[in-house]
């Protein structure tokens, strides 16, 4: 099972923090502020109720969207900017968590 994280806040400061949280519960980013956590149903139940409590009092748009695997495999990738991908991928070597 999967759950995508998408928001649009104004604050730089928001975004920032919703994105920590849920790359910490092991989501990757997708696009600047599209995430996906995948995981055992009950994983992503305990992530989206962590989310909930989390993102509560942030303005803006702040969405939590459960799917199934093969949803997410079915989409239609119309342009897709595999530079800033592969871009990431060289930078994870030198990203260390503490």
């Amino acid at each position: 099972m999967l759950v995508m994280l998408a928001y649009d806040t104004p604050e730089q400061k928001d975004q920032n923090f919703l994105r920590k949280e849920f790359e910490r519960m092991g989501a990757q980013r997708v696009q600047y502020s599209l995430y996906l956590f995948s995981g055992e149903p009950h994983e992503c139940e305990r992530v989206m109720r962590y989310m909930q409590r989390v993102a509560h009092g942030i303005p803006g748009d702040i969405r939590l969207l459960p799917m199934e695997d093969s949803t997410w495999a079915s989409q239609i990738i119309i342009s897709e900017a595999l530079e800033s991908g592969r871009r990431l991928a060289e930078l994870k070597e030198f990203v260390k968590v503490w």
